[in-house]
């Protein structure tokens, strides 16, 4: 031990001060960590179960994103501190256990290398390690008191949840009882100075300061043991019973390994060499996706954020992630041992779809992403849905009643509205547009979609955005006849095939016709084409009406002489806002209307609730809960607005519902942005 000092009166402390053989630890650490390599290899072995996915290779590209996700994220806390009660509780658990470590850090080099631990710098460094020791504990006792009194709906108590809490508290408090032992001995009458820097171990040492020096510097040594050796069983208990503090480590690379694609943009299925068509046994997941179930740390801001959870539906994001977890620890034993033959096991008696997950739970993601949206680890819960719903649809053939019709339909006809009697141009009747088939010569293609071009209300919408683009001089022109659904309801149900014989079809069609440029008035169209479409081979610049419609008022091209004199408040549609980050332009487009008058709902921006529709569930019932529309409507209601906007045909056609559920039909309307700007012309 080299045994460092500071000269005669400057502050300072020695290491292992009253501790022999104290260098012990540090061949305990070489446990801990020779540990943590051996659970890892063995856990990494169970998440290669899986089958095979790119992204180890990709380094290059997700270095700096992950450097960044790690500054705000990681460091920043970016998406917990959403969340700001429970979040400056985690912030500071975390900081805090960032700065222990860093001071043991600092104490080795200090004490083997340069001492540098003195003056001001040991006085400043003191003062901060104590005061983040003592928010260390009060943060524990506040998250004890929310997880065991006050008991949250998204939080189930599990034992480690407790032990984890008292590791924590036990290590940080008997850190204060060493330093005020050590404190007590040697500052707190030879330098009083010294010892107001570290208030935590002072409050300590002022209860033991009349013990004799022997006394002091026994139990300084006793104590001393113990919180190492405390220290070092929590270390130790984390990898081996890759508990919820295991998060530490497989959180970061779970963050790391993220999708880098676009947040609308499903994976696609090879149909010609796939062997199986989506998921129905655990190791059918990529080893991406079961790395995701380690990675969940139960914290249940997905469920707090599910609007199907939220109406009492049987899905809860937290639960299916868990449920695939313990099934996976239930395979894995025999998984592992079968090698080779792992895709030909199955836990005995017990089906992964149908039986760990149920068909309802499958059927009830509304895809709106809130909890991926929440999850501050980044497990991606709705691509498991998906592929789940892609076995049940193109090898069980089992779907609800109503989703089938609606698949049934849009292979047959081209569209899911399958009691339509409308066609693609009835819409348009009284407006000039041109059709490509007689005229080619455009700008811009206005993608219409199923709903907007086949749905009697959504018809409105349709119609008073091509009366704005020609108002302002545009040139456009639509598919009429020849548009098909772009696939978005037929992959979000499932029926992979069907999606990418539309996405084909659609792409040879306007590839046709050389476009370049479309705008729609669907999210999910905006959504599909823009990101799902590349994938096989659609280039197209894609831009949505609320962007177009901003760009045209922006620029004096459309002109509001009236008065839309209404209270307006806006709904942030999921496949619009969360998907893809459009929140501002509808609602600066409302500012500019004369007469409007805008309120916003509790829940908003990225914590938008959902209207129900998204995922296909459109077209399918809901026989569980409460209805989702209902829900977000009653919250509309509740702002007392007289007008809900939204910039979503499907969302229109939920609220439409709603305000008739609830008989505010004739006092409330929901509108398109493009209805309200046409209204004040």
């Amino acid at each position: 031990m080299f045994l460092t000092a500071a000269p005669l009166g400057v502050p300072t402390r020695v290491i292992f001060w009253n501790i022999s053989y104290g260098e012990i630890i540090y061949i305990l650490a070489a446990v801990i960590i020779a540990i943590f390599i051996y659970v890892l290899r063995r856990r990494i072995k169970i998440w290669k179960l899986g089958v095979a996915d790119p992204r180890q290779k990709e380094a290059r590209q997700r270095i700096w994103p992950f450097i960044k996700i790690g500054l705000l994220e990681g460091l920043g806390h970016k998406r917990i501190l959403r969340e700001p009660v429970s979040g400056i509780a985690h912030f500071l658990m975390f900081w805090g256990c960032i700065f222990f470590l860093l001071a043991a850090f600092l104490d080795a080099i200090s004490h083997y290398f340069f001492h540098f631990l003195q003056g001001w710098f040991y006085l400043i460094f003191s003062v901060v390690l104590d005061v983040f020791g003592l928010l260390v504990i009060l943060a524990v006792l506040f998250a004890a008191y929310r997880r065991y009194i006050q008991k949250p709906d998204r939080l189930d108590n599990a034992p480690e949840d407790g032990i984890a809490l008292l590791f924590i508290f036990f290590v940080v408090a008997s850190g204060f009882v060493v330093e005020g032992f050590r404190m007590a001995a040697t500052e707190v009458i030879p330098h009083p100075s010294w010892a107001v820097w570290s208030p935590g171990g002072l409050m300590v040492a002022s209860i033991f300061g009349g013990l004799t020096e022997n006394t002091l510097e026994l139990a300084h040594r006793w104590w001393w043991w113990i919180h190492t050796l405390l220290a070092f069983f929590a270390m130790a208990y984390i990898p081996l019973s890759f508990n919820k503090l295991s998060h530490i480590i497989v959180s970061p690379v779970n963050a790391y390994f993220r999708s880098l694609a676009p947040k609308g943009a499903l994976n696609t299925i090879e149909l010609e060499s796939a062997e199986t068509f989506g998921v129905a046994k655990i190791q059918d997941f990529t080893w991406k996706q079961l790395l995701d179930l380690d990675a969940c740390t139960r914290c249940g801001r997905c469920q707090d954020n599910c609007p199907a959870y939220l109406t009492g539906k049987p899905l809860s994001p937290k639960k299916l992630i868990q449920d695939l977890k313990t099934h996976m620890l239930a395979q894995a034993p025999a998984l592992l041992s079968a090698k080779n033959e792992k895709a030909e096991l199955a836990e005995p008696g017990k089906d992964m779809i149908h039986d760990v997950v149920t068909d309802d739970v499958i059927w009830d993601c509304t895809t709106c992403r809130a909890c991926q949206e929440s999850c501050p680890v980044f497990v991606e819960h709705i691509d498991k849905i998906i592929d789940m719903r892609r076995n049940l649809v193109l090898e069980q053939s089992l779907m609800p009643e109503t989703a089938q019709g609606a698949l049934k339909s849009l292979e047959a006809r081209g569209h899911p509205w399958r009691g339509t009697t409308a066609t693609r141009l009835d819409w348009a009747s009284n407006i000039d547009v041109k059709v490509l088939a007689d005229n080619r010569e455009v700008d811009i293609l206005y993608w219409v979609g199923c709903t907007a071009a086949l749905e009697e209300r959504s018809m409105k919408i349709s119609a008073s955005l091509a009366r704005l683009m020609l108002k302002a001089g545009l040139n456009f022109g639509i598919l009429g006849a020849e548009e098909s659904c772009c696939g978005d309801p037929a992959r979000r149900m499932g029926n992979e095939y069907l999606f990418q014989l539309q996405a084909l079809k659609n792409i040879e069609t306007m590839n046709g016709y050389g476009i370049k440029k479309i705008v729609t008035s669907c999210p999910h169209c905006f959504n599909t084409l823009k990101y799902e479409y590349p994938q096989f081979g659609g280039q197209f610049e894609v831009i949505h009406h609320s962007q177009l419609l901003k760009e045209l008022l922006d620029a004096g091209k459309i002109k509001m002489a009236g008065n839309f004199t209404s209270k307006v408040v806006y709904h942030d549609a999921c496949y619009l806002g969360r998907y893809n980050d459009i929140f501002s332009e509808p609602r600066d487009i409302l500012k500019k209307v004369p007469g409007v008058t805008t309120r916003e709902m509790d829940r908003r921006y990225y914590k938008s609730f959902c209207c129900g529709a998204g995922g296909g569930r459109l077209w399918m019932e809901e026989h569980t809960g409460k209805r989702i529309n209902e829900t977000r409507t009653e919250e509309a209601l509740k702002t007392g607005a007289d007008v809900i906007a939204t910039a979503c045909p499907y969302c229109i056609q939920m609220f439409v519902d709603g305000v008739k559920t609830k008989g505010v039909e004739e006092t409330v309307k929901p509108m398109d942005l493009a209805e309200i700007i046409e209204a004040a012309q």
